[in-house]
């Protein structure tokens, strides 16, 4: 839910869990920033409380391990702009006398530190090697700081057995620890196969995809047309196309999902921020920094006003804010009365894009919630959606496994993380399916289906494409959805 990485109530938190040594076991976990699929019960509180960390727990599947993290303030894991120097240790022989030393915990085989981004192995005659959080396959979430954060490994990349028990630690720079030990849960991974057909009675499926500059490329405008072929998105939002014109994609989208007795709409700011549709495009406003909010002639009752984002990238937190700030001051103006623009009531708002949403995630906050952090400047707070409540974040998880990062880059130093988002005024739209897609996780089978490739998510872009299919609440489709031609 989009509230999720709100603070809580520490204090109370704290006292509800339960410091028992023995976890239960916990299966069916997804890396997507929603802790309700772990139990509160398998939950060790930290018996030193001088320090951020206030409970940890563990969980295996067939595929991962997984550790549930939850502290007294908001961090990131892998950055260190609110320092806590985390540090997961596993045990993987079954032999203490083994492998690393983590505070009080001896025989860690694998130790991954999580702030400082990298991997420790364990090697023969008392040896370590380092590696990057990718090679060993190190998967979190939240990307942007929270209370609390799940972290996976991949067991097949660290070497941990077929059966047996996993002794594992978690230890933060300020010396509390928290460390335990499991049975291996052989329990396949929570199974994902999410069509990628539009869901039944969608009126608009909206996209958000970063090109990462590659439309002038061979084999990436292959990819790409295949995935936006098997996707079929009525309205796609994107970022880093600034060395394009609006008529080099249009004819790229003309190739791709021709319309039958009918042509693509675009639309681009003054940087590289595009949004593409199949009906008309009425109004743009090119003038929100790193924001491009456009409205469309929506096939509902009334418009549609769609925002394709790229917000500064990286240690650019306090801009992001400000980026943020500006964006919420239109939309206020937008769904209020005088100013630039006047949005009919519950004219339905989507907002998405590369987000760069890492370090403390302040302008999420603002998004989310309009609560806005420079009143002087952008004015008051309001309530974002029009039934007077917060906007809802999309999760987006990927079609064909359980997490929702959505950049990727094996030969990074940086783990996988979600920087692409989708968010809605679901008071006024209903969310029929969401999705992101990585070809690489699918099933051969799956890829034939749909006419892809195993390699097309990363020969596209370094960023997954995020999908929705909207409805508009209280009413049926008021228009025939645009015709592709035949065997389209």
């Amino acid at each position: 839910m989009s509230n999720r990485h709100l603070l809580v109530p520490f204090a109370a938190l704290a006292a509800l869990l339960l410091p028992c040594l023995a976890a239960t076991a916990q299966t069916g976990i997804a890396i997507d920033h929603d802790f309700s699929d772990w139990n509160p019960a398998a939950d060790i509180a930290a018996a030193d409380t001088a320090g951020p960390l206030v409970a940890a727990s563990f969980a295996s599947d067939a595929e991962n391990l997984y550790f549930h993290l939850i502290y007294d303030r908001l961090i990131a894991l892998d950055e260190s702009w609110e320092p806590h120097a985390t540090r997961l240790g596993v045990d993987v022989d079954g032999n203490a006398s083994t492998g690393q030393i983590v505070g009080g915990f001896q025989g860690a085989d694998i130790v991954v530190h999580l702030q400082d981004r990298y991997v420790s192995q364990s090697g023969s005659g008392g040896t370590t090697s380092q590696h990057t959080l990718n090679d060993h396959r190190v998967r979190m979430a939240p990307t942007y700081g929270g209370p609390e954060h799940e972290v996976a490994l991949g067991r097949a990349y660290n070497g941990v057995p077929v059966s047996g028990t996993v002794r594992w630690t978690v230890r933060c720079g300020s010396g509390q620890q928290v460390s335990g030990e499991m049975a291996l849960d052989n329990t396949p991974t929570l199974p994902m196969a999410t069509p990628l057909e539009r869901a039944e009675d969608t009126e608009v499926r909206v996209a958000f995809w970063n090109m990462n500059r590659r439309l002038d490329e061979a084999g990436a405008t292959a990819a790409m047309g295949r995935i936006l072929g098997a996707v079929q998105p009525d309205v796609i939002g994107m970022s880093e196309v600034e060395d394009f014109s609006e008529a080099q994609v249009q004819a790229l989208l003309e190739e791709w999902m021709p319309i039958q007795g009918g042509a693509w709409h675009v639309a681009k700011d003054d940087w590289d921020l595009m949004v593409c549709s199949r009906w008309p495009i009425t109004a743009e406003y090119p003038n929100i920094y790193r924001q491009f909010p456009v409205v469309i002639d929506a096939p509902w009752e009334g418009d549609l006003m769609v925002t394709a984002s790229h917000l500064k990238c990286c240690n650019g937190a306090a801009q992001r804010r400000t980026e943020a700030d500006e964006y919420m001051a239109f939309l206020r103006d937008a769904m209020s009365e005088g100013g630039q623009l006047d949005l009919p009531a519950n004219t339905p708002v989507v907002y998405g894009g590369d987000l760069n949403m890492v370090g403390p995630g302040w302008a999420m906050q603002t998004l989310l919630t309009g609560d806005i952090h420079d009143n002087g400047d952008h004015g008051p707070d309001f309530a974002p959606d029009w039934d007077g409540t917060l906007l809802r974040e999309l999760t987006c998880l990927q079609t064909d496994r359980a997490m929702d990062y959505t950049w990727r880059n094996d030969n990074s130093e940086w783990s996988a993380g979600k920087l692409d988002y989708i968010l809605i005024q679901d008071g006024v739209v209903e969310v029929l399916r969401e999705f992101s897609i990585e070809t690489s996780s699918m099933a051969p089978e799956r890829r034939d289906q749909y006419g892809l490739e195993a390699g097309d998510d990363l020969e596209a872009s370094d960023h997954y494409i995020v999908v929705a299919d909207l409805k508009k609440r209280g009413r049926r489709p008021g228009r025939k959805p645009v015709q592709l031609k035949k065997g389209q």
